[in-house]
């Protein structure tokens, strides 16, 4: 399934140093801050085709999940909370609330992506068995 990614290699060293031809890493250059839709591997390698006849293959820390339009997060009551990508930090997400009309009720509050997989893990996440859960 391709999902919608942002480019975001901030260190090229590593990829200079195991990729052995030159117009393959400028492909990775040129992809750098761009957006493209990308097939994410079970792996969590991310496949770009950046021309027809050319791909990258991206680490997950090359490149960040986004989200480019409003999107339904969830309701609270009667309001609803909508989510997208920061267009000021790609590491992070906005989050709003809205009425049933879609006027916003609160401002956009940014917060960084990790800190929402936190809060979702520390929720929802498996509770590992302690001893005393055992017992």
């Amino acid at each position: 399934m391709k999902k919608r990614i942002k480019v975001t290699i901030a260190d090229f060293t590593v990829l200079k140093e195991n990729l052995n031809d030159l117009q393959e890493l400028e492909l990775y250059e040129k992809a750098n801050g761009h957006t493209y839709d990308a097939e994410i591997e079970h792996d969590g390698y991310a496949i770009v085709d950046v021309t027809e006849d050319d791909y990258i293959e991206l680490a997950p820390g090359e490149y960040q999940l986004m989200i480019e339009e409003w999107t339904h997060a969830g309701n609270i009551g009667e309001w609803m909370v909508q989510t997208k990508s920061d267009p000021q930090d790609d590491t992070a997400l906005l989050y709003r609330k809205v009425d049933a009309n879609g006027n916003e009720l609160e401002a956009p509050v940014s917060l960084p992506k990790q800190v929402v997989e936190l809060v979702a893990k520390t929720w929802f996440g498996k509770k590992n068995k302690t001893q005393s859960d055992e017992a």
